[in-house]
C-alpha cells in the first residue's frame, strides 16, 4: 500500500498562486492509494474561489474522499483536512483537538480525521489525518495526548499522517514513541542499514552496494531534525521536517521519499507500507 501526506496550502503555491489542477497532478504523480491532505478549503471563500477542493480532488483522481473541517463554515463547508482513498472509506469521524489551558489560547481550531479503510488483500487499517497547532508546543502536546487516547485500545494497524508543525524529535511528539508509534522515515533508514529494504532514503537504487559511510549518512539524515533529506518545509530550501508519517501495530514502512512540488509551500511525503 502506498500512502502520501501533503499540506496543499488550499491549492496555492509558495507565492500564493492558486491552481488546484496542479495540486491534483502532484498527487497523481505519487501513485498513492491513500492520501492525507491538510489546509483544504471547502466553500471557504474568495482565496480558493469558493471551491469544494476535497470533492474536486477526489473526482480528478478517481478516489473516494472524506473531509474533516477544523473550521466549519456554512452547510458542509469549512477548512481542515481530507482523506483520499482508492478503496472505499468506512466510518470517518472528525474529532476536535483541544488546546492547552493557560494564557496562550488556540488561535486556530484543530482536529484529527479518524477513518477506517478496508485495504484489498490486507484488511482494515485505521488512518488518522491531522494538522497540529503551529503556535506553541504546549498545544501540540495536548493534541498528541488526545490522539493517543483515541487509539489507545486499537491493536490493529494505525497510520498517522499529517503536518505536525514540529520536527519528529520535538518533546511534544515524544508521547507517540512512548505509545508504540514509529517514525516511518527512521524505520526505513534503519532497515536500509540492515539491508532489508529495496531503496535507501538517500535514493540508493535497488541492487546498489552503498558504502558504510553512505549508510551512516543516510541514517544520520533521517535522525537529525533539520537534515535536508527528510525536511519538508519550506518547499524551495526545506530545513524542517514538519510533515510526517507515523505507524503503530502490524504495519511496516519499506520505502519513503520526500517529493518536491511547485504546487504548495510544503513538500510531500510518499511511503510504501506493508500490512500484517
Amino acid at each position: 500500500m502506498r500512502v502520501a501526506t501533503f499540506n496543499i496550502h488550499h491549492g496555492a503555491d509558495a507565492r500564493g498562486r492558486l491552481d488546484l489542477t496542479r495540486t491534483a497532478a502532484a498527487i497523481a504523480a505519487t501513485g498513492a492509494d491513500l492520501v492525507a491532505l491538510q489546509e483544504v478549503d471547502v466553500r471557504f471563500g474568495v482565496r480558493s474561489r469558493d471551491q469544494d477542493q476535497a470533492s474536486l480532488l477526489g473526482e480528478a483522481l478517481g478516489m473516494h474522499v472524506r473531509f474533516g473541517p477544523a473550521i466549519v463554515r456554512g452547510e458542509g463547508g469549512g477548512y481542515g483536512v481530507a482523506l483520499l482513498s482508492r478503496a472505499p472509506i468506512g466510518q470517518a469521524v472528525m474529532h476536535v483537538l483541544p488546546g492547552a489551558p493557560g494564557p496562550r489560547p488556540l488561535r486556530e481550531p484543530r482536529g484529527v480525521l479518524d477513518a477506517r479503510v478496508e485495504v484489498p488483500g490486507a484488511g482494515p487499517v485505521r488512518v488518522l489525518v491531522t494538522h497540529l497547532d503551529h503556535d506553541h508546543r504546549s498545544h501540540r502536546d495536548v493534541q498528541v495526548r488526545e490522539i493517543l487516547r483515541l487509539v489507545a485500545e486499537d491493536a490493529g494497524p494505525v497510520v498517522l499522517l499529517g503536518d505536525l508543525n514540529a520536527d519528529p524529535s520535538a518533546p511534544e511528539l515524544g508521547g507517540l514513541r512512548r505509545c508504540g508509534f514509529r517514525d516511518a522515515a527512521i524505520e526505513v533508514a534503519r532497515q536500509r542499514r540492515r539491508g532489508t529494504v529495496a531503496r535507501a532514503p538517500d535514493g540508493t537504487p535497488p541492487g546498489g552496494a552503498p558504502s558504510r559511510a553512505a549508510r551512516v549518512l543516510s541514517l544520520a539524515r533521517a535522525v537529525v531534525p533539520h537534515g535536508p533529506v527528510r525536511a519538508t518545509w519550506p518547499v524551495r530550501l526545506p530545513v524542517r521536517r514538519l510533515d510526517a508519517i507515523w505507524l503503530r501495530g502490524p504495519v511496516r514502512a519499506r520505502e519513503l521519499r520526500v517529493v518536491r512540488s511547485t504546487a504548495s509551500d510544503h513538500r510531500l511525503i510518499v511511503a510504501h507500507l506493508d500490512l500484517g
